[in-house]
């Protein structure tokens, strides 16, 4: 599985940068930028156009990504998702169960 793990951002960096890709790439990168533990607490993550969507049950953690979230966005974008993230939005609750 470590094999794996490292492989991966490798064949994603050579897909272009559309849909899932994008969004899967972005999870990874907000994963190993944030940590595991606090990704964890994240319930989704979605991408849509330059919108990355962060939901959160912590209010703690949602407000702590409010505050960092120009830093957040500056790492993000320079771990090169594919797509330029402009805006970070972070919900506080649990993830709506048509998502």
């Amino acid at each position: 599985m470590d094999r794996l793990g490292k492989l991966l951002p490798k064949v994603l960096s050579r897909q272009p940068a559309s849909g899932r890709v994008a969004e899967l790439r972005a999870r990874l990168a907000f994963a190993e930028i944030v940590g595991p533990g606090l990704a964890a607490d994240c319930e989704s993550l979605e991408l849509r156009g330059s919108s990355l969507t962060v939901t959160t049950a912590n209010p703690a953690l949602a407000h702590q990504l409010r505050l960092d979230a120009e830093e957040l966005l500056q790492r993000l974008n320079a771990s090169s998702p594919g797509r330029q993230i402009r805006t970070l939005k972070v919900r506080t609750g649990r993830r709506s169960p048509s998502t």
